[in-house]
């Protein structure tokens, strides 16, 4: 049975983490052998037993510096792989934090996926030291072949790395249609039906007091309802009080099974910054619920149609399509295309062993 090895940080539940249970798990569904190597030991993702986690702590190297990490630790994680595993044949390296190790390992058939649009990610979240991360990511990400989750990422990892060839290429992060609906059907005691729903990690990405500014805008009785944790949740809660909306905005906080919520919400919507592919998108279509968003680098314009997007530097915008989706969500319903479904991409996945 062919191994495939799954690497990230922790399953703390954003994004990335999510699509790598969610491959792990199908991959497992498709006959092979699946294992997932995390740095910590810090999971709120539900992950099947028999799908291995092992923990190779950073406890262990997170004080060498970052410039030099990857070169001392990466002999020592491939034998503890080694060790562990034994050879995998496929080897998919998710986020910074394990890229930066894996980028120096002597295995076989080891790929970065990019999650996230490199360039703007690294100018919102490091705006002091743009040129000395950009370097980093340079370095890095010329070592190994890297697939990138939407057509967006792809094009502008090209433009930093000036290389258009076939180590960079796209297969989208696909969602598993069946586990979604099923999960939907939970009906959590906490379950505010017909809503406006944002879902994500309260970052300066993610722009949750631009939605809270939109809705201020328009007016409705319509609930507007925040599932998620991060360190601008607090700010955000402190513009609902200035904004004398306490009484209709919720936070709920982190939900491990965000399904029932948006298949009960009116609307969702992706208000941020950037993104690289835009998960939630998929899942509320996947779901049937009317989605808005912002035309953010990259990944909503890929999902849905001008029709559904706002341009980040408009609120103007915003408000008047926040406001005709709360007054005829019925149109704002999109279709999942068979490019995010999850067995498409597994199998185009499946095809890099070949």
């Amino acid at each position: 049975m062919k191994k495939i090895l799954l690497v990230i940080r922790d399953l703390k539940g954003n994004g990335a983490e999510r699509c790598v249970i969610n491959f792990a798990e199908r991959f497992k569904k498709s006959s092979f052998k699946p294992y997932i190597i995390c740095f910590k030991k810090d999971v709120q993702l539900p992950i099947s037993d028999d799908i291995p986690l092992l923990i190779f702590s950073e406890k262990f190297f997170r004080f060498i510096p970052r410039n030099i990490r990857g070169r001392i630790i990466a002999p020592f994680l491939d034998l503890f792989i080694k060790t562990k595993i034994g050879k995998p044949n496929l080897v998919l390296s998710n986020l910074m934090p394990a890229d930066r190790l894996l980028a120096y390992s002597k295995l076989s058939n080891v790929f970065f996926i990019i999650h996230n649009t490199t360039s703007v990610e690294i100018s919102s979240h490091y705006p002091k030291r743009i040129k000395k991360e950009m370097s980093e990511r340079v370095t890095i990400y010329s070592k190994k072949p890297c697939i990138c989750v939407s057509d967006g990422v792809k094009a502008d990892l090209i433009t930093l790395l000036k290389n258009d060839n076939d180590q960079i290429r796209t297969i989208h992060n696909g969602i598993d249609s069946d586990h979604i609906i099923q999960s939907s059907l939970d009906t959590p005691l906490d379950l505010i039906h017909d809503c406006i729903l944002h879902i994500g990690k309260f970052n300066n990405a993610k722009r949750q007091d631009r939605l809270l500014k939109a809705y201020a805008a328009i007016n409705c009785d319509i609930p507007l309802v925040f599932i998620g944790v991060g360190p601008k949740m607090e700010e955000v809660k402190q513009l609902t009080k200035r904004l004398n909306l306490s009484h209709k905005v919720h936070f709920l906080g982190y939900k491990k099974n965000p399904f029932p919520y948006m298949k009960s919400a009116r609307i969702m919507v992706l208000c941020s910054d950037f993104e690289g592919l835009g998960l939630v998108l998929l899942e509320a279509i996947c779901l049937g619920t009317p989605v808005i968003s912002s035309n953010c680098p990259s990944g909503p314009s890929e999902i849905v149609d001008d029709f559904n997007l706002f341009e980040t530097d408009s609120s103007k915008a915003f408000e008047n399509l926040l406001s005709r989706a709360v007054e005829t969500p019925d149109v704002f319903r999109s279709a999942l295309r068979d490019e995010f479904k999850i067995d498409y991409c597994i199998e185009k996945y499946i095809k890099l062993m070949e």
